[in-house]
């Protein structure tokens, strides 16, 4: 994986969005590395739509488990990886 964009730069959240769509990142790496760049790290501003939208990817970043016994046990807590899958694609559809 080569990374293209230092963690306070805004263009990196666009390529960790291609690169979980591009399946060259998994999904519980593409949310430690969103959480990184976007909770901690973000120093570029972002426009009122950015913004918008990827506190609302963060939301399910954030509660994104792999584990099904996750998903069973505590039903409408955690996201699947096809619910955050769905996120990202709707995220990068509305800021293209």
């Amino acid at each position: 994986m080569d990374i293209m964009f230092e963690q306070k730069d805004k263009r990196r959240l666009y390529w960790l969005l291609d690169q979980l769509l591009d399946k060259q990142m998994d999904a519980s790496t593409f949310c430690d590395e969103f959480y990184y760049c976007y909770d901690l790290e973000l120093e570029d501003e972002l426009t009122v739509r950015e913004e918008e939208k990827f506190k609302e990817l963060s939301a399910i970043a954030s509660r994104f488990s792999g584990f099904k016994e996750d998903l069973t046990k505590f039903p409408g807590v955690y996201f699947t990886e096809e619910q955050l899958r769905e996120k990202v694609r709707e995220v990068k559809q509305s800021l293209s």
